[in-house]
């Protein structure tokens, strides 16, 4: 029987939807993750959890010893993109079906997808990289850059350390802060090196491809402040079709670049004047509620075309332009007032929306909770059989 091996995970979101969906297939799912991630109970009883090195060679000895018998009927995937590279190389060990693991071990680093972006010609924001262990040496290239700037690690999780930082005393702080953190607590995700980025004023927007065809957008809603806390996505794009159009290749032209042209690729960008600024790749399927929005706007399952992927069954990416419906996700803060929250999750409906909601607790992205709006499908028949088959 197969097993799927899911390398990082979370406590919510797409890691959830991930294993449900194998164990719907009859799938056997083992969870490994690293010594300290606090995954006992997240998911159902039959799903083996395994805390590991974060090694390569760690989790394939483990692997070949824990299922010597069944090596071909292993696969292996990630849902935290921390985890990412770790997945990939442990794949390509076993000789199993993953991305290029080459590829995905450059593009985690921040630096080198900035390097990228910059040989590729696509527009990305001027930045200059540091080390954290060698601070004045990054104070001297600052000078280079027109403030205000993003200062974050080269590598990491979400928006974790990422912040806007008005002037140059200001990015020094908070990349000393960066620097205390990576000395006192290794486990954070952080790496020694750091980013500091001119920042760009625009919309943001996530872009996703899978086979490196683009299968849906939707526009990211922040909290306004320093720390680019997301509060939430939504398939209202704001965007003409042109706009739309020049996101949609710049993503493509990036993760074709890259090298990243299997599976799902998660895109970062900002518009600004109508021109799209790749600000960030991802190799791996996205979370937050975000394959959820392609799903119910864009009628293409990530979740299951990766399913299917892994297992050799074909996947056939449709043509996709503008959303074909509407699905929001809205999430609420710790700064919010106390009142607006779930302590238990629950859902509303009739013949046009369909409302679920409930607890979220992300205390590094200071969520406590999420409201999931979607419109039910609405067209000619034919196209609402077809929506019915990809989100089933």
């Amino acid at each position: 029987m197969t097993r799927l091996i899911v390398i990082g995970a979370r406590k919510t979101g797409t890691s959830l939807a991930l294993v449900r969906a194998a164990l719907d297939r009859q799938l056997q799912v083992t969870v490994i993750s690293g010594p300290n991630d606090l995954l006992q109970g997240v998911f159902p009883p039959e799903v083996e959890i395994v805390n590991l090195r974060t090694d390569a060679d760690a989790v394939v000895a483990w692997l070949r010893d824990r299922h010597p018998d069944s090596g071909q009927q292993l696969r292996i995937t990630t849902a935290n993109d921390v985890y990412a590279r770790l997945a990939a190389q442990v794949a390509t060990q076993l000789g199993l079906p993953g991305p290029d693991a080459a590829a995905v071990a450059r593009s985690v680093s921040k630096a080198n997808q900035k390097a990228l972006l910059a040989e590729s010609g696509l527009p990305t924001a001027k930045f200059v990289e540091g080390a954290l262990s060698d601070l004045p040496a990054l104070w001297d290239r600052l000078r280079a850059l027109r403030f205000p700037v993003v200062v974050k690690p080269a590598e990491g999780s979400a928006s974790h350390g990422v912040k806007r930082c008005a002037d140059a005393d200001e990015a020094r702080r908070h990349a000393e802060a960066l620097a205390d953190e990576l000395r006192a607590n290794r486990r954070t995700g952080l790496t020694d090196s750091v980013i500091v980025e001119e920042f760009l004023e625009g919309a943001e927007y996530c872009v996703e491809y899978f086979d490196g065809r683009y299968v849906g957008a939707m526009r990211k809603l922040k909290r306004r402040g320093e720390g680019f806390l997301e509060r939430g996505y939504t398939s209202e794009l704001d965007l003409d079709d042109a706009a739309l159009r020049r996101l949609i290749d710049a993503g493509a032209g990036a993760i074709g670049f890259a090298g990243l042209s299997w599976g799902p690729v998660h895109l970062d960008c900002i518009v600004r004047d109508g021109v799209p600024y790749v600000i960030e790749l991802n190799p791996r399927i996205a979370g937050s509620f975000i394959c959820d929005i392609v799903r119910d706007g864009y009628g293409f399952d990530i979740v299951a075309a990766l399913l299917d992927k892994l297992t050799g069954r074909g996947v056939e990416v449709p043509d996709i332009f503008a959303p074909r419906s509407y699905a929001h996700v809205e999430f609420l803060l710790e700064s919010d007032p106390l009142p607006w929250d779930f302590s238990s999750p629950g859902e509303l409906r009739n013949a046009d929306l369909h409302i679920t909601y409930g607890p979220q607790r992300l205390v590094h992205r200071e969520r406590r909770a999420y409201i999931y709006v979607r419109r039910l499908f609405q067209s000619t028949t034919a196209e609402k059989r077809l929506h019915e088959e990809a989100v089933a």
